[in-house]
């Protein structure tokens, strides 16, 4: 499921001097996108516009659950007063990312690809991200097995290098490596075939945040697991994943440790930042572990300083099961720590390397007189598709769109009382 607090987000909006305010905002759960504007009677200064996001939002997250499927935007004047709804095309703000074609990922290997269609929900994992089955292969006893992959989409523009890195990276990651989490299959639209997403394979069991040390002893051979595949993604492959942490890392059916999640992930040879090495990451990792202790990461990554964690005395959390001592698990670190600070980055041929993101691909886009009219059509460059366009071209478009699955407000509130 996707937690409340995180599947509304207001991606942009038209903020005119005086009003109205309109905010357009995206449901990830729905996979819906709504115009929402604030038509307040008194005129908000400059440096207080920002803060009809909140205001929008809040009436939004109000409402949701009783908007019907038509509903594209919602207006109000009162921020406890009523609403009134729009179905009109006028209101559509819909928008889906112009997809790459596969040949555009230039992979120097074959892949395989999974139509969007052929793929069965069964979870929502969080924004974008979806638990899913489909029909794969080898078959048993003759008849295909379900496979089940956890799949990472993009329905909407909005950092899209990032995860065509991601992407580029993970699939040229080794599939055999025992501590890292495989690439599954790059995932086509039904519209035009182009990359929408892409599945790794899934690996039951949660992550150690989800069955933290509390419930699952945590064995100093995970962690001595951990450190390998840290330094095989530095010195193996150039790549400094700048995430880590118990929740992109889990345990598989042989109880090895696995690493997943590589959206924050860079290439040492160009984009290394000290502030954000792996090796900063392990520390608080193991620390939170033990401890139950994550404040120290609650500040800006040029801020957090493992330095100090090091120096300091480790207490273990009273509810925390750990296989070893604490003082075993810190020596098993401190000497690594000192390895690693004494072995440099040194670039190998066996360094990941991929293209660029290209261009935005070409489509369909209506043209427009000076006054506004529409005068026709071409073909140009777009890094987004507009559904209310698509519809005017007559052209095909991906329908996104699905039920919620739980009511917002209810769970919303819960989780408030709960903070």
């Amino acid at each position: 499921m996707i937690r409340p607090q995180d599947r509304l987000w207001a991606g942009s909006g038209n903020l005119f001097p005086g009003g109205p305010y309109t905010w357009f905002i995206t449901d990830f759960d729905q996979r819906r996108h709504f115009s929402v504007t604030y038509c307040n009677q008194v005129s908000i200064p400059d440096e207080e516009l920002e803060g009809t996001e909140d205001i929008c939002l809040a009436q939004l997250r109000k409402h949701i659950d009783d908007l019907g499927a038509n509903v594209l935007g919602i207006r109000f004047s009162d921020p406890e007063g009523p609403i009134s709804v729009s179905t009109s095309q006028d209101n559509d703000v819909t928008m889906y990312a112009n997809c790459y074609l596969p040949s555009e990922l230039r992979l120097p290997f074959p892949v395989k690809t999974v139509g969007f269609d052929s793929l069965t929900e069964l979870d929502r994992m969080g924004p974008q991200v979806d638990l899913v089955t489909y029909t794969g292969t080898p078959t048993v006893g003759g008849v295909a097995a379900d496979r089940r992959a956890a799949f990472k989409y993009w329905f909407i523009q909005n950092g899209m290098a990032w995860k065509w890195d991601e992407l580029q990276l993970w699939a040229r990651l080794p599939r055999d490596h025992p501590h890292i989490v495989p690439f599954d299959a790059i995932v086509l639209d039904s519209v035009r075939g182009g990359v929408l997403g892409f599945t790794s394979v899934y690996i039951p069991g949660g992550t150690l945040q989800d069955n933290n040390a509390t419930v699952r002893p945590f064995r100093l051979a995970w962690f001595r697991q951990l450190l390998s595949v840290i330094d095989d993604l530095s010195h193996c492959y150039g790549i400094m994943h700048q995430d880590i942490a118990a929740r992109n890392l889990l345990i598989d059916v042989d109880g090895n440790l696995r690493i997943f999640d590589f959206n924050f992930s860079v290439r040492i040879s160009e984009h290394y930042n000290q502030d954000r090495d792996d090796m900063k990451g392990v520390i608080f990792t193991l620390y939170e572990i033990m401890t139950l202790d994550e404040h120290y990461r609650d500040v800006p990554h040029a801020q957090q300083d493992a330095e100090s964690l090091l120096r300091q005395e480790w207490i273990k959390h009273p509810d925390v099961k750990l296989d070893n001592e604490v003082y075993e698990f810190r020596k098993v670190l401190d000497e690594w720590v000192e390895k690693r600070r004494m072995r440099e980055f040194k670039v190998a041929e066996t360094w990941l390397q991929w293209p660029l993101m290209p261009d935005p691909p070409t489509a369909p886009s209506l043209t427009y007189a000076p006054d506004g009219t529409v005068t026709g059509r071409e073909m140009q460059p777009c890094v987004i598709l507009m559904r209310s366009d698509l519809i005017k071209l007559e052209e095909p478009y991906m329908k996104w769109e699905r039920p919620a699955s739980y009511r917002l407000r209810d769970l919303f509130e819960e989780h408030a009382d709960g903070e």
